[in-house]
């Protein structure tokens, strides 16, 4: 969290292709995410490649960045460079992310 700015769910609207902004920490539900590696919302293979104790993520591991709202929707990159909340589909890429231990930072699949 830098600059006191979070990933944010766009007016706090709970629907499909809610656009995910940067915006001012406000601690409403619309900010808060889950962490789920893709084990554990599907059944596809897994393996554990090393925790980065630094940042609290598995190394080149899949998952998904869920909501806390209601719905609990996922994020979905479209394109280039927006991304919005979406429905889980099992296996869809656009939804997939991992964080990448040379960068430090979080990469869509």
């Amino acid at each position: 969290m830098r600059n006191n700015k979070v990933l944010d769910v766009a007016g706090g609207k709970d629907s499909e292709a809610t656009n995910v902004q940067v915006y001012k920490k406000n601690g409403t539900p619309a900010q808060r995410w889950k962490v789920v590696y893709t084990d554990k919302m599907g059944d596809e293979a897994y393996q554990k490649k090393g925790l980065d104790k630094d940042f609290g993520f598995l190394v080149n591991e899949l998952f998904y960045l869920r909501s806390r709202l209601p719905m609990q929707r996922v994020m979905e990159a479209v394109g280039a460079n927006n991304i919005v909340i979406k429905r889980w589909v099992k296996n869809r890429t656009a939804q997939q992310f991992y964080f990448d231990p040379v960068s430090k930072t979080i990469k869509s699949q």
